[in-house]
């Protein structure tokens, strides 16, 4: 049988320990907050130290380190990137209109549709919380020039910015699976 795969590369380190080069796995989180009525949804602009897609919008997303879930690097991506601490907002069982922050809504692995696409195994996590106020934002734990700005947009702004990724379809998507409440 012919499978359209191109095989893993094999790595024989200097202690003779083999190691696989494969597809990586990929974190993408949605994050909306609703005040007073109004959904807010959270992104960040790719800073001068990303390695591809420098200052274009996406949404906070990251790379599965050793040793934690999916979950874990969901909400350590949030926080890293946006300084929002997501177990803080979900402690709050009143405030959380709609979770996927435990199982993702989406599992995706896109080899086409842009060029050099990394061939990620994506797992799309997401909140919808109301809250009083927007949660201030901090680029403070993020690497260094990860993040060039942070803002909350309105649903009606979303077609304003011009995103990495695919990130502006998975915008759509979400809100075309999951209606907010507003």
């Amino acid at each position: 049988m012919k499978f359209n795969n191109k095989e893993n590369e094999k790595i024989t380190l200097p202690d003779e320990r083999i190691i696989w080069h494969s597809r990586s796995s990929t974190v993408v989180i949605t994050v909306w907050c609703i005040v007073k009525n109004t959904s807010y949804l959270l992104l960040g602009k790719r800073g001068d130290g990303c390695p591809d897609e420098v200052g274009k919008w996406n949404l906070p997303c990251g790379y599965l380190d050793w040793n934690e879930t999916l979950s874990e690097a969901a909400e350590r991506e949030v926080f890293e990137e946006t300084g929002l601490n997501i177990r803080s907002v979900q402690k709050d069982t009143n405030a959380i209109i709609n979770s996927y922050m435990h199982q993702p809504w989406k599992v995706s692995s896109s080899i086409s549709g842009r060029k050099n696409a990394k061939q990620n195994i994506s797992h799309h996590f997401a909140l919808v919380y109301k809250a009083d106020e927007l949660a201030e934002l901090s680029t403070a734990y993020c690497e260094p020039d990860e993040v060039s700005d942070l803002k909350w947009i309105t649903q009606d702004e979303i077609n304003n910015f011009d995103y990495a990724f695919n990130h502006l379809a998975v915008i759509w998507e979400f809100l075309e699976k999951e209606q907010l409440p507003i």
